[in-house]
């Protein structure tokens, strides 16, 4: 078995380098690693290693064709983030920055919210409750909920403004675990 010890980085090829490299930079809050104009691509960081995401501009550019739902291969990215706080902040800077969020869903154990980089491709910013996986060592079954969402300009939707997790989500997972602790049993 190989002994892998994390995901090193995703290479995008993108239609506009430069309008990508914007996205993730001014959007996201990735910082530019490194660019290599002569080979081509951006390496950007959250600054945890060297390179999270590489950027390489696609040889057919614009004319390319974009990624398709339901298609083959890479569905979304996913970003976590430190605090609940930060998830309500990630929601209000898209807003502000005119990205659309697609969906958002509370998966239990963690609350997403959905939306596209420029070219398409699908990209997840979520924050995972303390000991998700102590919590949920067998699973946490598929009670995932759609959570509203707002618009620019309009007051953020109540999920957003709520201690999470609180009394309900924990009482949530205490129902969802019993079954499964008593099948351990």
């Amino acid at each position: 078995m190989i002994n892998l010890s994390g995901i090193g980085h995703v290479l995008l090829r993108v239609a506009d380098e430069e309008a990508s490299k914007r996205f993730y930079r001014d959007v996201m809050g990735l910082r530019i690693a490194e660019q290599d104009p002569k080979h081509g691509g951006v390496f950007m960081t959250l600054g945890d290693g060297f390179h999270t995401i590489d950027i390489v501009q696609h040889s057919a550019g614009k004319d390319a064709p974009r990624p398709q739902r339901g298609q083959l291969g890479l569905a979304h990215i996913a970003f976590r983030v430190a605090s609940y706080a930060a998830l309500r902040e990630a929601y209000t800077h898209l807003l502000k920055s005119g990205v659309e969020i697609q969906r958002a869903a509370d998966h239990v154990c963690q609350r997403s919210i959905y939306f596209a980089d420029p070219d398409g491709n699908g990209l997840e910013i979520y924050y995972e409750m303390p000991r998700a996986l102590e919590l949920f060592p067998h699973g946490r079954g598929d009670e995932d909920e759609v959570l509203p969402l707002s618009s620019a300009g309009d007051p953020l939707p109540q999920w957003l403004m709520e201690e999470w997790p609180g009394p309900a989500a924990m009482a949530k997972v205490e129902r969802l675990r019993r079954p499964a602790a008593a099948a351990v049993d």
